[in-house]
């Protein structure tokens, strides 16, 4: 007597096995792609929410002192909203430095003051894992009048603004950035208002959120701005001239006031 295998004795074929790989293989191919965006986005929700609630802080700083904004200015000012320059070993990370600022006190959680994606600063050929990715709009916050206009091309606007009530459009005005690895240094963010030359620069780069970057503005608000120019994605370097780019006029016309 000869006895057959039953079906649900049978293994699976070569055939079959082929199938379900190729259509697991599809699958996989048609969900990563989705799988990316919403990481990204998850990202980008991440570090706006670093910088609301960073800006927050900047208000209360404001209500506690008549109006008067944080300074922002970092040369030897121990008043400022933040201490410590990102490309220095010694200082890049140290989170005491955080703690030092002004507006540590009204949220004091070293966390927020770095982006989930940024890698760190390449310093000499070391990677250093710096403590924060944000930089304050240098327009924000009084400084000594003798400094002149920072940078020199702002003559035609308002120098700085020193208490909230001089800030004209503040729904439109913004006041901390995520910015770029290859641009952080201190805690001070220079634009030219006159939108011809990249003196600092936000993150531009695939692994910040897919060439994006968060912000937060005066009115309370914060946005996620994506980058529209191509020649923006070629910038490395601070002082870069690109004079008629839309992502830096954008930037430009949401900084400072003409006078």
């Amino acid at each position: 007597m000869i006895l057959r295998q039953s079906n649900q004795d049978r293994g699976f074929t070569l055939v079959e096995l082929l199938a379900v790989i190729t259509t697991i293989a599809i699958l996989a191919a048609l969900l990563l792609p989705v799988l990316g965006k919403a990481k990204i986005k998850a990202q980008r929700a991440n570090c706006q929410s670093n910088l609301h609630q960073l800006g927050l802080a900047w208000e209360m700083y404001h209500i506690d002192n008549n109006g008067r904004l944080v300074e922002s200015y970092p040369v030897n000012n121990k008043n400022a909203w933040i201490l410590g320059d990102m490309r220095s070993p010694t200082e890049a990370e140290n989170p005491d430095l955080i703690r030092q600022g002004k507006l540590f006190p009204y949220n004091a959680n070293v966390s927020l003051y770095r982006c989930p994606t940024d890698k760190g600063v390449e310093v000499d050929g070391r990677r250093l894992n710096t403590v924060r990715s944000y930089a304050m709009n240098s327009f924000m916050g009084a400084r000594d009048p003798a400094l002149g206009y920072i940078p020199r091309s702002a003559d035609g606007y308002m120098m700085f603004f020193a208490k909230d009530s001089e800030i004209r459009r503040p729904a439109e005005t913004w006041v901390l950035l995520d910015e770029d690895e290859r641009s952080i240094n201190d805690g001070f963010f220079v634009t030219d208002p006159t939108a011809h030359v990249w003196v600092d620069f936000p993150a531009i780069s695939q692994h910040r959120h897919n060439y994006s970057f968060a912000l937060n503005f005066a009115d309370g608000h914060s946005e996620v701005w994506q980058h529209s120019d191509s020649r923006t994605r070629s910038l490395n370097s601070n002082q870069t001239e690109q004079s008629g780019n839309l992502d830096l006029r954008r930037l430009a016309r949401a900084t400072s006031a003409p006078k």
